[in-house]
């Protein structure tokens, strides 16, 4: 690979959206994707089957379906290839170690939300080596100008590598990165924190966020002045519309009242033309410090810390405490928070004492009189009914009310 990092980033604030270019890897559980076979065709030690090697030339060169579709039958049944399988993005629950598949790594567009990189960045925790192993691979810019000349060459575009190769690499340079990666993250760790009042004890109410930014870099004037120059603009000079009903090449053929009905449509308060700010760096941080400085401009939006994962996370509410961001079983932060609150809830609610006294009274019953099955049988029964409610409400599937009901009605 090139010692070339160029990032691209944009920012439109009319819909707290950013479009991030740069070079990022991707996980891959099986070695081919359905719309490239790029992938297959770069696929670094193959298995030692020299039929194999001469199928993937055949499969780069053939224009039928139907000995496409044979040929991929016969690789698969070779190295069980799953055609179907896409690149994903790695993300925090992902445990890199216990991945069996590749990494690829690719030029990558990707349109932000609530999911910015910046987020990302400042969320992980580096001491932790699966931190350090999401941020070598999903943020690979960084690495371009780290890696020593022999990895820099060995590692190319588009091709697939192990897991455990990309792993290996990934740790030569862990010892002498960590600090430096933790170095950065506490200057925009520190920044955010302030302005959203994370680790901040001064009364700033009234100002905005990004009166509060102003204010933090006059207290800190050099905090990031090794990036407020590190760019260039590739902008036009030019309002624009996200959305406008009219093809940008078709306007010249339609007169001035019907693009007037059109803007007026689209627009009617005069709120969402815009003018979208486009830069290029070469520095990773650089491009959040762009992100940090439009994001802070937009004061309806919170940066705070999930009270589940600990990890930085935007949202428009005040009252949000727990992150989207999926954890356990398909879980997100925001179900698990939500089910362990109903959960102490409903233990510190008299319900949740009449529903452990009737099963234990009914326990009592049915050991006392061990000769009457219907007694044991009820007890069976109410554990199982009552371990599924329990569940349905601390999961928010019913109502404290139903479950209370349901309670009430046992105790006979």
């Amino acid at each position: 690979m090139e010692r070339k990092n160029k990032i691209g980033i944009s920012f439109d604030s009319s819909c707290f959206s950013q479009i991030f270019i740069h070079t990022s890897g991707a996980y891959l559980s099986k070695p081919i994707s359905k719309n490239n076979n790029k992938y297959l065709a770069n696929l670094r030690n193959v298995p030692p089957d020299e039929r194999f090697g001469q199928l993937v030339l055949e499969l780069e060169k053939i224009n039928s379906e139907s000995e496409r579709e044979k040929i991929l039958n016969e690789l698969k049944s070779i190295t069980e290839i799953d055609k179907t399988v896409e690149s994903v993005p790695l993300t925090f629950k992902d445990n890199v170690e216990k991945l069996k598949g590749y990494i690829v790594f690719e030029p990558t567009t990707a349109v932000e939300h609530y999911d910015l990189s910046l987020i990302d960045f400042i969320s992980y925790n580096f001491d932790v080596f699966n931190d350090y192993l999401l941020f070598f691979i999903n943020f690979f810019d960084y690495f371009i100008d780290k890696l020593d000349d022999k990895d820099i060459k060995y590692i190319e575009l588009d091709t697939l590598y192990p897991v455990e190769e990309i792993i290996e690499i990934a740790e030569k340079y862990y010892d002498k990165e960590k600090n430096n990666l933790i170095y950065y993250q506490n200057i925009f760790k520190k920044c955010i924190n302030f302005v959203y009042g994370i680790d901040n004890a001064f009364d700033m109410k009234y100002l905005t966020h990004k009166q509060i930014f102003f204010l933090y870099n006059q207290i800190n004037p050099n905090t990031f002045a090794e990036f407020k120059q590190d760019f260039h603009s590739t902008d036009l000079l030019d309002y624009q519309y996200s959305s406008f009903p009219i093809q940008k090449d078709l306007i010249k053929f339609y007169d001035v009242d019907a693009l007037v009905s059109a803007i007026e449509e689209v627009d009617p308060t005069g709120r969402k033309l815009h003018s979208l700010q486009q830069f290029e760096t070469t520095n990773l941080f650089t491009s959040f410090y762009i992100t940090l400085f439009n994001v802070v401009a937009i004061n309806d939006k919170l940066i705070k810390i999930c009270g589940n994962c600990k990890r930085y996370f935007i949202t428009h509410k005040e009252t949000v405490t727990y992150c989207d961001r999926i954890m356990e079983n398909k879980l997100t932060c925001k179900d698990i928070g939500n089910r362990e609150y109903q959960k102490r809830k409903l233990e510190n609610d008299s319900t949740y004492d009449n529903y452990r006294r009737i099963g234990f009274k009914k326990y009592q019953r049915s050991k006392r009189n061990p000769e009457i099955e219907i007694y044991e049988k009820e007890l069976n029964q109410y554990r199982e009914t009552g371990k599924q409610m329990y569940k349905d409400f601390c999961s928010g599937k019913i109502t404290h009310e139903e479950f209370e009901k349901w309670v009430n009605e046992q105790d006979k």
